[in-house]
């Protein structure tokens, strides 16, 4: 009678995460009052970073970005990975001495893009661990406590914090696995006086996080520092519809559509909803996600129904299925 298509979804695929810009700055120095000054929308109230806050909006990513430039030409790098637990947009702030913020850590799944590579240059592409050396004060080359650790006689990607007024000040997100290991991004001496210590890649060997190399390699043209949140994305996977039941003109046939993630289901024939199985929301069975409506078929013949696939988290993309065909025959018997 009827035609039953697979159920079984292909693995989720991971689409590009959605991001939402919360700090920016174009200023490579702290002011006279050792505070950072913020573009403006982009700073620590009263603009993006509130707005996500309200928003109530959940995120599982970070990213930073800085632009800066070298031999004339102005380059980015990005990188991104994991939120940690218990991180905050607050405790996202650029390290100053209002927020006197210290995040010196190791983070996981780094994906790094960069318009600078090369032989010594960024090395891009996704990696197991990360390190953050982010604060507003000066720093010993000594080892940190964590691990795997560096050279405690250089200034690296394992210095110690050193709490003091006007500090030289540490922004360096670095790639910490294995033979692949170096710094990402740095950018150090926040200090009004400057120059900062700016750059992307490793750093020479006597100082690999740039530490005290001022503008002779990189200077502050078209600088610029972002952080973002953002959500990772799983493609959306529906099924072709499978239908259960009386195979017939006018009798009741029930369409099942799985999809990957949560939200709604609309079925379609001959491109055209079908009356009752619109906006259908996804039920969980036993970790299934399922939508499930009725049909009764108003005519005999081939009958070919489609679904697509709303999800109602940004964790998920939309999706369409494959079309499944069935044959309903003419109605027997009496009403």
């Amino acid at each position: 009678m009827g035609l039953v298509a697979n159920l079984l979804l292909v693995p989720s695929a991971q689409a590009a995460p959605s991001w939402t810009l919360i700090y920016q700055t174009t200023n490579s120095a702290r002011d006279g009052s050792d505070i950072f000054q913020y573009s403006a929308g982009y700073g620590k109230t009263g603009g993006a970073a509130d707005t996500f806050i309200a928003s109530g909006q959940s995120w599982d990513l970070i990213k930073i970005r800085m632009d800066a430039t070298t031999g004339g030409t102005t380059y980015s790098t990005e990188v991104y990975f994991d939120k940690w637990a218990g991180a905050t947009i607050a405790g996202l702030q650029l390290p100053d001495y209002a927020n006197y913020n210290v995040i010196d850590r190791n983070v996981s799944n780094l994906v790094v893009t960069s318009t600078y590579t090369g032989a010594g240059k960024v090395k891009t592409g996704s990696f197991a661990l990360g390190r953050l050396e982010i604060w507003p004060y000066n720093y010993l080359s000594s080892r940190s406590g964590l691990s795997p650790v560096g050279d405690a006689s250089t200034y690296d990607y394992d210095d110690t914090v050193s709490v003091v007024s006007n500090g030289h000040g540490s922004f360096q997100v670095h790639n910490i696995t294995g033979a692949d290991t170096q710094t990402i991004i740095a950018w150090n001496m926040h200090r009004q006086a400057g120059p900062a210590d700016i750059g992307m890649g490793p750093g020479p060997v006597s100082s690999p996080d740039w530490t005290s190399q001022g503008n002779a390699t990189w200077n502050n043209t078209n600088f610029l520092i972002q952080i973002s949140v953002g959500v990772s994305t799983t493609s959306g996977i529906i099924s072709a519809p499978t239908a259960s039941g009386t195979f017939a003109k006018g009798k009741a046939l029930t369409l099942t559509a799985i999809t990957n993630g949560p939200g709604v289901v609309t079925f379609y024939t001959r491109g055209k909803k079908i009356p009752g199985c619109v906006a259908i929301s996804t039920v969980d069975y036993s970790g299934t996600q399922k939508a499930i409506c009725t049909l009764k078929p108003a005519t005999s013949g081939a009958l070919k129904v489609t679904a697509t696939y709303r999800p109602s988290t940004s964790a998920y993309t939309p999706a369409a299925s494959g079309a499944s065909e069935f044959t309903i025959v003419r109605r027997t018997g009496t009403r």
